[in-house]
């Protein structure tokens, strides 16, 4: 235990007294500070009187930033009977009527207007631009403007108020949703940050820990250290540390972003609480998958740094390892659109998926505790046998120099013996 512990805080403090490790966490707390402070910031030194925009605010706003883009139109021929209504129709700004086509596209080039619309019939239009853009919304109103100018004065040509008959098209409904089980659309992106954050953990400290592994092998203190203590202690203690390091990193960022935004909660208007507030439920579910999930992977990391001799190599080694992460995260990702399936569900009893793909079916669907107990069971004996094995193929790594060994040779001469 003693050896453990040593080695453990050797490799704890290895990272923690890391600059790059320090400095990148310091880095993306700060960020995170800075952009969830950004609306209490904008709210105390550049809105008038310090205060929140309230909603009637905000429209005032909206409405006289629309108002101030100015459009032309041409009604030839009076195509359109009644202009008043396609002027009180169009959303996009003011529109103001031309009587020529030469003074439209003269306004036009000068910037005076935005864009302008020629009026050929009562349903076609030509489009005048300076720069067709990519995106060009200008059309889509208009188009609005003039279906509702073409169904006033067909309506009112047979005698129909529009009006009534409007309110009885667009009625609006109105509907509630009753939840039995899992908001699985609310729970939606606080569960993809936390699964994409913990595939970017295990990949970063999964590589460190390969690569130190390989240095030792490269610069021969694997074999002082393996006559100094047991393999098993050195990988535990390597693997361990490595994951204490990468849940103090992940942790501090998790809590700043918590912190700031609550901090910051009255300038958000409480619109990101659907991000931050985190049921405790499901911190325990990503806690307890989380880790046993990011030892697994870790320990096999680990193996394959002990079966290279170079650490030019590590990353040739752990290409199919990596492959089979990457199929892993990308099957709990689909499965967070459909909870229910089949396959998310087989994921989630297999130890190489279930740390991620129990946790999507605890966080955003329906599943009995007797299943999160068995899979967790399962991935528990999974992670320790897989940490054995682990420090056996550490410990004949020391004997085998030269070309890569794949890990199922490795496997096979371990049983073979």
């Amino acid at each position: 235990m003693r050896n453990f512990l040593i080695v453990l805080k050797f490799e704890l403090m290895s990272f923690m007294k890391n600059k790059t490790f320090l400095i990148a966490t310091a880095i993306i707390c700060l960020l995170l500070m800075v952009g969830l402070s950004l609306p209490t910031i904008r709210d105390t030194f550049f809105s008038s009187g310090g205060e929140v925009n309230d909603g009637e605010n905000i429209d005032d706003d909206f409405i006289e930033f629309n108002g101030s883009v100015t459009y032309g139109y041409i009604n030839q021929n009076g195509a359109i009977p009644n202009p008043e209504d396609l002027q009180r129709g169009f959303g996009a700004g003011k529109l103001v009527e031309f009587d020529s086509k030469e003074e439209l596209e003269s306004k036009i080039s000068s910037g005076e207007i935005k864009s302008g619309f020629l009026i050929e019939t009562p349903n076609r239009y030509q489009h005048i631009v300076q720069n067709n853009e990519m995106y060009n919304s200008d059309s889509y109103f208009f188009d609005q403007a003039m279906i509702t100018a073409y169904r006033i004065n067909g309506f009112e040509q047979q005698g129909i108020d529009y009006s009534t008959v409007q309110n009885l098209i667009m009625v609006p409904m109105e509907s509630d949703t009753v939840i039995l089980g899992t908001d699985s659309a609310g729970n939606y992106l606080y569960t993809y940050i936390l699964v994409f954050g913990l595939y970017f953990m295990i990949i970063i400290y999964g590589q460190l820990v390969a690569v130190s592994v390989a240095s030792e092998k490269s610069n021969r203190a694997m074999e002082v250290l393996i006559t100094s203590t047991n393999s098993s202690t050195l990988i535990f203690g390597k693997v361990i540390g490595g994951a204490i390091a990468g849940i103090i990193q992940f942790g501090a960022v998790i809590l700043t972003a918590m912190l700031a935004y609550n901090l910051n909660a009255t300038a958000w208007n409480n619109s990101l609480d659907f991000i931050f507030k985190i049921p405790v439920s499901v911190l325990l579910a990503f806690s307890s998958f989380g880790i046993l999930g990011y030892l697994f992977y870790v320990f096999i990391f680990g193996a394959l740094g002990a079966l290279v001799s170079r650490t030019e190599d590590v990353n040739t080694s752990a290409t199919p390892i990596t492959i089979l992460f990457v199929a892993v995260f990308a099957i709990s990702v689909m499965g967070m659109q459909m909870t229910e399936g089949l396959l998310i569900k087989v994921a989630s009893f297999v130890p190489f998926s279930s740390f991620m793909a129990m946790f999507v079916r605890v966080s955003m669907g329906t599943v009995s505790t007797i299943e999160v107990i068995i899979s967790l069971s399962i991935l528990a004996i999974t992670t320790a046998l897989t940490g054995l094995l682990a420090s056996k193929i550490y410990r004949m790594g020391t004997l085998m120099y030269g070309n890569p060994v794949k890990i199922n040779t490795a496997i096979k001469m371990l049983f073979s013996k």
